[in-house]
């Protein structure tokens, strides 16, 4: 039980100063105000935050028609107000009014999927019986989670956040299972070799300080533990190496992955992709305006920023201005055949009929399956003369393509330009390109992942530190071909030199337990006895530790045992439990925190990891004869 306290206290140990617990480990670099509510603004309105009493339907309708006059499809401040007000109601017990403010919120914002929750929540408050309406919001805001860039920024990199940290984590938990197998035969090694001879004496103290060199160069948990196992090489199984190798890549890889894209996400880089995004998508944002055109000043040939500024300033009424940044953006980007639709939408706009069908066929040229801009060519065909075959023809290739777009805009029925002709805008698709293209660089994928291994490890030395890891296992591996190493048996645990039982590396026992308990031999019974009460308490021992850390660390008997596949995917599972519930808002938190979702889901995930955990200790803790034979 002692050795089973140790090992656990070494892995908590570990894992909070992985975390940064136990020292002043900066987080990651990630502004606070980072995608906060905030950051977006809606129009002017009449309707205060402060009001107490909730909006009428009449001052919503109203406000919602300006919304669409304005051309903008979200407003999240006012759908953050009215999933507010909604739930003031329901604890009010006014559950149908709250169901319609809740309708309200997706309508002022239909690509956000907080407002699908708050409609859930409202379903479940009224009545258990609506599972089905609570089902299909769930689902249709998880789809815009999903696809809608702001939130799937967030949400994707939450994952990639728990995933890589879960992975690093559980290669700990790995490296010191190999460590506290292995490190003794380190030392007894070097006892074993211990004389008065100068030359031994060097030898022995040299390899004393060797495993000190973590601490010299302040290396990190993750590389100490890395470079502790591979001391180790010439000690551990064949199949322990390939996973100390598959443990080096992934500390390459994982952490640079983190760092970079963290550090990204908090970049000026990043903070335009964010406004893009909400000049296309959002409320009409001085500050967002002010961002891009100070982008501009230093990269003015940016077609994608001229585009949005463009969109804004046709919303704004202002078409001239408009005009010149659609203009510019086509110059630099003559393929982007969104900007030739809006900027035919502009002359029409001006009653400049001729110059709109002329831009629209190009855009139609440029991409001859968009439906929209067919819809557009219809309208303006339709602005020479009532009935046009032309316009037929157009409107007809419109419904083709995309009917669903074409019968919503049909059935419009408004003076005002901007309700019935179509503004293209940059979806998530192109901002998610443009992210990574700026994420990976010019040079390409190729050298980013080149880039990776020469990458500062947090460490007192700067150059190459996976280039050294990588040149040390190959000289140990060249060095333990001309030596013996001793190993651990399996069955006693004594040290000895390998005695195979069969053609893997793995197969192996001492030459006694080969002898008692494989040949069957008839030692002396004292000697039968004490070998035995030796593997007995050794197994007991090893079952005693395996079985008690995994009530804290589930999977960790698999570890301890060999078999490492169950091992590592059971403690992987395990932290990605943990992490979860550790970040259950996030690294990057959501703007709106709505009790029903988070109830629900932190209802599941507690559901789904007790389940997993009793699975899990119901394998380790079930009797050996119940076990399926092999």
């Amino acid at each position: 039980m002692k050795k089973a306290f140790i090992i656990l206290l070494i892995i908590i140990f570990s894992l909070l100063y992985y975390s940064g617990f136990l020292t002043k480990k900066e987080t990651l670099p990630l502004s606070k105000d980072f995608f906060s509510a905030e950051t977006s603004s809606s129009p002017d309105t009449t309707w205060s935050v402060k009001k107490k009493s909730p909006p009428d339907k009449k001052e919503l309708d109203h406000l919602y028609q300006l919304k669409l006059d304005k051309g903008i499809r979200n407003l999240p401040i006012i759908s953050f107000l009215l999933i507010r007000e909604s739930e003031r109601l329901m604890k009010k017990g006014d559950t149908e009014y709250a169901i319609e403010l809740a309708q309200y919120s997706i309508k002022f914002s239909p690509d956000h999927f907080e407002p699908y929750f708050g409609l859930a929540h409202a379903y479940w408050h009224k009545s258990v019986l609506n599972f089905h309406l609570v089902i299909a919001s769930i689902f249709q805001g998880l789809k815009k989670r999903v696809f809608y860039y702001p939130d799937s920024l967030k949400f994707f990199y939450n994952i990639f956040y728990i995933l890589s940290n879960g992975i690093l984590m559980t290669f700990i938990v790995l490296g010191i299972v190999i460590l506290i197998k292995y490190i003794p035969l380190y030392f007894y090694d070097i006892s074993k070799n211990l004389s008065k001879e100068i030359s031994k004496l060097i030898i022995n103290s040299f390899k004393i300080i060797v495993l000190l060199i973590p601490f010299f160069l302040r290396l990190d948990v993750l590389w100490a533990i890395l470079f502790w196992t591979i001391l180790l090489w010439g000690f551990i199984t064949t199949k322990e190496r390939r996973i100390i190798i598959l443990f080096l890549i992934i500390l390459v890889y994982v952490p640079f992955s983190l760092r970079s894209s963290s550090s990204f996400l908090n970049s000026q880089h990043s903070d335009i992709i964010f406004g893009i995004s909400h000049a296309n998508h959002e409320g009409l944002d001085g500050s967002i305006d002010k961002k891009l055109k100070n982008w501009l000043n230093v990269h003015p040939d940016d077609s994608e920023v001229l585009f949005s500024l463009g969109l804004m300033e046709k919303r704004r009424g202002n078409y001239s201005q408009a005009e010149d940044f659609y203009k510019k953006a086509i110059q630099y980007n003559p393929q982007m055949d969104i900007a030739y639709s809006n900027l035919g939408n502009i002359y029409l706009i001006q009653k400049l009929t001729d110059q709109a069908i002329s831009f629209y066929q190009q855009a139609i040229n440029l991409n001859p399956n968009k439906g929209a801009y067919y819809y557009n060519l219809y309208r303006a065909y339709s602005q020479e003369t009532f009935i046009s075959p032309k316009a037929d023809k157009a409107f007809r290739r419109a419904r083709e393509l995309d009917p669903e777009l074409v019968d919503f805009y049909s059935r419009i029925d408004s003076p005002n330009i901007n309700r019935i002709i179509i503004d293209e805008v940059l979806d998530s698709e192109r901002l998610w390109d443009r992210l990574f293209n700026q994420l990976i660089g010019k040079e390409g994928i190729l050298f980013w992942f080149f880039k990776a291994w020469f990458e500062k490890i947090p460490s007192r030395i700067n150059f190459l530190i996976p280039i050294l890891f990588l040149g040390f296992i190959i000289g140990l591996s060249r060095y333990i071909k001309t030596k013996k190493f001793l190993t651990r048996c399996p069955m006693c645990g004594s040290p000895t030199y390998r005695f195979y039982l069969g053609t893997l590396d793995d197969e192996f026992i001492c030459f006694n337990c080969y002898r008692l308990f494989i040949q069957k031999e008839k030692l002396h019974p004292r000697i039968m006895e004490k070998k035995s009460e030796q593997v007995k308490d050794f197994q007991k021992q090893n079952k005693l530790v395996g079985k008690f850390i995994s009530f804290f660390f589930s999977g960790f008997d698999y570890l301890w045992k060999g078999e490492f596949f169950k091992g590592l995917i059971c403690v992987f599972v395990f932290f990605i439990f943990i992490l979860r519930f550790i970040y259950w808002d996030g690294v990057i938190s959501s703007s709106f925190l709505l009790p029903f979702p988070n109830l629900f889901m932190m209802i599941l995930w507690i559901g789904l990891f007790i389940i997993f955990y009793l699975i899990i200790i119901w394998k380790i803790l079930r009797p050996k004869s119940e076990r399926p034979a092999k």
